[in-house]
């Protein structure tokens, strides 16, 4: 497909489509898998960070005492696929609270509308289908924001960057958000 060839609102479409993917395989690996290993390849490494650094606040003391520096913890969690011996302990922490807060995402569709958030950065939202597969009730939504890896291939590889939910204390998917 040429992109040349097509008309700007397609161009739009073709962009909220790999918006779309990305969020759904978020989605997929988190609520579908059940896995925080799996899901945190896709996160943006920023949002990695924050949840590693909110993490080990308060146990830093600990940390050090267990003869690992709080530091290299975060570091070795930021990568896409942290080998690290207290990574185990991370999921095992994070991934109920993850789960609970929208149960069954990973069957949710994305809506067709855009919205925009800046040259790069586009807002998703994941919502139950009914039994007809057309939207439910919008007013259960799973808000995503997601933003173009420029590393990762342009279109392709759009990804979640930061979720702005109320009440969850957490930042969002890479997508940018949860």
């Amino acid at each position: 497909m040429d992109l040349d060839d097509l008309t700007p609102e397609q161009r739009e479409d073709v962009a909220h489509a790999a918006v779309c993917s990305a969020g759904f395989a978020f989605t997929q690996a988190l609520w579908g898998e059940r896995s925080l290993t799996l899901a945190w390849p896709v996160m943006d490494p920023v949002l990695r960070r924050c949840l590693a650094q909110a993490w080990l606040h308060g146990q830093q003391d600990h940390a050090r005492r267990m003869g690992m520096d709080p530091d290299d913890i975060v570091e070795a969690f930021a990568a896409d696929r942290p080998e690290h011996p207290l990574w185990c302990v991370f999921e095992e922490l994070q991934l109920p609270d993850l789960l609970a807060w929208k149960l069954g995402a990973h069957e949710w569709c994305a809506t067709a509308r855009h919205h925009p958030l800046a040259l790069d950065v586009e807002l998703l939202y994941m919502v139950p289908p009914t039994e007809d597969g057309l939207v439910s009730d919008v007013s259960v939504f799973l808000p995503l924001v997601m933003s173009y890896d420029q590393g990762g291939g342009g279109l392709a590889g759009a990804q979640f960057l930061q979720r702005a939910a109320a009440g969850t204390g957490l930042a969002a998917p890479r997508p940018l958000t949860l």
